[in-house]
């Protein structure tokens, strides 16, 4: 089921570019400081930190395994680098990378083999910098119009490298709240494009969509808006390889903090 999530998102490319989340420009900072030459983003979906990126007049190789994704990002940056490639055959030579970045993707990747990739591109002083985007919910309406089980919530304190999937190198993590102020359909539209609610059976998929929309409808009635905010945690990690290959054992330097 795994491996048809992970693949599933470009069946419906357009619908992800348009009602998919960005990233809060204070994430994008801790992630891709200023000064950095060659830049890596991996599993770049349509480009939702790509914008960022090319904002910031960064002029990144952009890497993704799915070419229905690739085929939207290049329409909206026609003049960029972009490879149709898994995160396990990165289209870079050795040690020639300063940043590798990947946005709500790295926990599709085999991340042995990724993280392995990852170092032989890397500079010596590299990282790679991941996202997530992780919904902070408060209210029982919430996770119902999300279609999410709270016993599901993933633990909050988790070590950086834990987060990863691995056990050598250093880690880091930060994470930044930010607030999306979003309208019924504008929920139904988001959460259309989550993939435990799209690949169900098609009725069991437009019931869901009704009751989210229904649920955000009354909420909007509650507060007297058009629309209610959706809080989020753009959890970042920054990891570096270790310098020694031979090194078997790591320490995780990582905070959490707002």
């Amino acid at each position: 089921m795994a491996s048809s999530r992970a693949t599933s998102f470009g069946a419906w490319a357009d619908e992800y570019d348009e009602w998919r989340p960005t990233y809060p420009e204070s994430a994008v900072d801790w992630l891709v400081p200023s000064g950095l030459a060659s830049v890596v983003e991996v599993g770049a979906g349509t480009g939702k930190l790509t914008d960022h990126l090319v904002a910031r007049g960064l002029d990144p190789d952009v890497v993704e395994l799915d070419g229905r994704m690739l085929a939207v990002l290049r329409r909206r940056h026609p003049g960029l680098r972009t490879h149709e490639a898994a995160a396990t055959a990165l289209p870079c030579g050795d040690a020639t990378v300063d940043a590798v970045l990947v946005a709500d993707a790295w926990h599709w990747f085999p991340r042995d083999e990724a993280a392995a990739e990852v170092s032989r591109v890397l500079r010596p002083g590299g990282w790679l910098g991941c996202v997530w985007n992780v919904p902070v919910l408060d209210h029982e309406w919430e996770w119902r119009a999300l279609g999410l089980d709270p016993a599901l919530q993933r633990p909050a304190d988790l070590d950086p490298l834990e987060r990863l999937g691995l056990t050598s190198g250093s880690a880091e993590q930060r994470t930044f709240r930010w607030t999306w102020s979003l309208t019924p359909q504008q929920w139904r539209g988001f959460v259309s494009t989550v993939s435990h609610v799209r690949l169900l059976p098609a009725d069991e998929c437009a019931d869901a969509l009704d009751e989210t929309e229904r649920l955000v409808a009354q909420a909007c009635a509650d507060a007297g808006s058009g629309a209610v905010t959706l809080t989020h945690d753009a959890l970042c990690v920054r990891w570096r390889p270790d310098q020694d290959s031979g090194r078997t054992s790591t320490t995780a330097a990582g905070s959490s903090g707002p």
